[in-house]
């Protein structure tokens, strides 16, 4: 039972494995198209006028031909500041020039106002107004933080943001942003002489407010929002020495660390983990060699991830056949710093997915062991119904439903169970009948030496008192004794030739139709002076019947049945012979047999009358079984009847 619970926990095992590997596979493409997702992410971001802007740097039409990379520097310096974008300058190697965004130094307030009108158009604006905090002195600027933080903490309703000062529009996206709500941005930067918020902070007010709303402050570089706390849609803000420090890791490695999300250069749109690998080194060997076009990138940390735009700027517009320009610089646009790194990704994938996760698992190793168990139930019971046959127990039958293998086995074994009882059965039957004959074998010798006995020694006495007489008479007398016994032990002699010849099966039947009416009338007046000598009469009923055998040999069976009645009936009785369809029979009034020896009378030297052989009905017997033919004997009430039958 061991070995067969080893092959259900290795058939649990191996399904196990088998449903893990594809479960891993389904869960590695569900991570795969996380990250996918998240390193083709091409949906609107808060960045997309920087990025929208930076592309039409070198595109400004077909008459500025000369690339003025002062004027470039201006322009991304007067850009408004965001917190998850920064952008960089770079020379034609790939080194930084200037960084554009938040630093150590920047202390500000950001506020916005929404759909404002205006000026020169129709159009409407949301504001949003940069105000500096370096002119504010230690303890205003701790003011302004506390209060901050005492409005979001109680949550005051209508609470502005209110200033005056010099406002000085920065550079807008008003030809690239995009729409927002029916409105575009424009940024100011404000050098304040009044601050007011819940109470006043800075300044005195002069009457020229600007009321707006507080959107977060930036303390010493890093971006803090109000009232939303750190965090705003699951996304936690990256702090501005931590972007600083990514975006100078990814310049100075030539972005050959980071993911490719689409290089036009190599006309692919998407790529395998391998080819990234070989992509971001050619990618930074084409920096080098000043041969790259245009290429957007993801970086993908264990904790962190962004997104680069990453851009050429040549001296000359257009491309001339077979001439290659060389970038004077590059433009590196770095957007979306968020906490959504590998770590982040596996984490959602486990969080979000733990229900059907688990479910899964627990359903595989159910599925397993159920599995596992069916399968080696039924070869448990293979095995031990295997085991009673080898204890020569046959009567375990095993399910043979089904169609696969064990269904087959099963009923082979089966098979092969009745097979080895029906042989073992024969051959226990055939070693009984053997017994059996070797038990008639040494009766039969020792009958045969019996019966023979007492002729030879008749034969014997006679021929020594033949010896020693001289009266012809009495030798006449000894010799008819003599040859009277010579007569018994050749009768006895041809009767075991006659038995052993119909035991073998060595005689060939001569069939023809007998009349057995005619047969019997013939067979008694064989028997007249006997008949006579006990007064008996014979009663024949029934008509003609014709059988087909061989006259002979049924003509003996007649003779032993008719003597045998004869020797047996009481004198004066009546021996009753019946003839019917398919039944021949002769019953005789006079002593009956022992119950126990029905069978045993038709063997050989089995015999009540002393004088017998004991061969005629074992003589009987062969002879009514080589024509097919049923036999036997039953006790009447005042009698016996011997018969025997044929088939229709």
């Amino acid at each position: 039972m061991k070995k067969i619970r080893s092959i259900q926990f290795k058939v649990f095992i191996c399904l196990f494995i088998s449903f893990m590997v594809v479960f891993g596979y389904v869960v590695k493409n569900k991570y795969d198209r996380s990250f996918n997702e998240l390193v083709y992410n091409t949906d609107y971001t808060a960045s997309d006028d920087y990025i929208n802007f930076c592309n039409t740097i070198d595109s400004r039409g077909p008459h500025q031909v000369e690339l003025d990379l002062e004027k470039i520097k201006k322009e991304l310096g007067n850009l408004p500041k965001d917190d998850m974008t920064e952008i960089c300058l770079l020379d034609a190697k790939g080194k930084l020039i200037n960084q554009y965004g938040y630093n150590k130094k920047d202390r500000l307030l950001i506020a916005s106002s929404s759909f404002v009108k205006s000026d020169d158009s129709n159009d409407y604006y949301n504001f949003e107004y940069y105000i500096d905090l370096s002119e504010l002195s230690n303890k205003q600027y701790k003011l302004l933080k506390d209060t901050i933080k005492d409005v979001d903490e109680k949550g005051y309703d209508e609470i502005n943001l209110c200033f005056e000062g010099q406002i000085e529009e920065l550079q807008n996206f008003k030809e690239t942003s995009q729409l927002i709500y029916n409105a575009k941005i424009r940024y100011f930067k404000v050098t304040p002489t009044f601050i007011h918020y819940n109470t006043d902070i800075f300044g005195k007010k002069q009457g020229n407010l600007i009321s707006a709303t507080l959107e977060a402050y930036v303390d010493d570089g890093d971006y803090h929002l109000s009232w939303h706390g750190e965090v705003v849609n699951d996304i936690k803000k990256v702090s501005t020495l931590k972007m600083n420090q990514l975006t100078k890791d990814a310049i100075d490695n030539h972005f050959s660390n980071i993911y490719v999300r689409l290089a036009s250069f190599l006309d692919k749109d998407t790529i395998t983990s391998k080819e990234n690998r070989k992509m971001t080194n050619e990618i930074a060997t084409s920096i080098k060699e000043g041969t790259l076009t245009y290429a957007t990138f993801t970086k993908l940390l264990d904790d962190y991830s962004y997104q680069v735009l990453l851009m050429p700027l040549y001296k000359y517009q257009g491309y001339t056949e077979g001439q290659e320009h060389t970038p004077e610089a590059f433009i590196a646009v770095f957007y979306d710093f968020q906490s959504g790194g590998r770590n982040q990704l596996r984490n959602d994938l486990f969080k979000d997915n733990f229900p059907l996760l688990l479910g899964g698992f627990l359903f595989i190793v159910l599925f397993s062991y159920l599995i596992s168990y069916m399968t080696t139930r039924r070869i448990k019971e293979i095995d031990r119904v295997a085991m009673e046959i080898t204890n020569n127990n046959f009567e375990g039958v095993l399910d043979t439903k089904g169609h696969d293998e064990l269904s087959s086995l099963s009923s082979h074994i089966n098979t092969m169970s009745s097979n080895l009882k029906r042989n073992i059965d024969a051959l226990n039957l055939e070693i009984d009948q053997v017994k059996k004959m070797e038990q008639l074998r040494k009766e039969f010798i020792a009958q045969f030496t019996h019966e023979i006995k007492t002729p030879l020694a008749i034969i014997n006495g006679n021929i020594d008192l033949l010896e020693n007489v001289d009266d012809e008479d009495k030798k006449a007398k000894y010799i008819e004794v003599i040859n009277k016994e010579i007569s018994v032990i050749n009768d006895l002699v041809l009767q075991m030739l006659d038995l052993s010849k119909l035991e073998a099966k060595a005689i060939t039947l001569d069939k023809k139709e007998i009349d057995l009416r005619e047969l019997t009338e013939d067979i008694i007046d064989d028997y007249e002076q006997l008949l006579m000598d006990k007064k008996l009469k014979i009663e024949i009923q029934g008509e003609d019947v014709l059988i087909v055998g061989d006259r002979k040999r049924i003509e003996m069976v007649i003779q032993n049945y008719l003597s045998n009645a004869i020797k047996h009936a009481y004198i004066n009785s009546t021996i009753k012979i019946k003839i019917k369809e398919n039944e021949f029979s002769i019953e005789n009034k006079g002593k009956q047999i022992d119950e126990n020896r029905m069978d045993s009378i038709w063997e050989s030297f089995v015999s009540d009358d002393q004088k017998g052989t004991g061969l005629g009905l074992a003589i009987v017997r062969n002879i009514l079984e080589l024509h097919e033919m049923s036999y036997g004997v039953h006790n009447l009430e005042d009698g016996v009847e011997f018969y025997f039958r044929w088939k229709k």
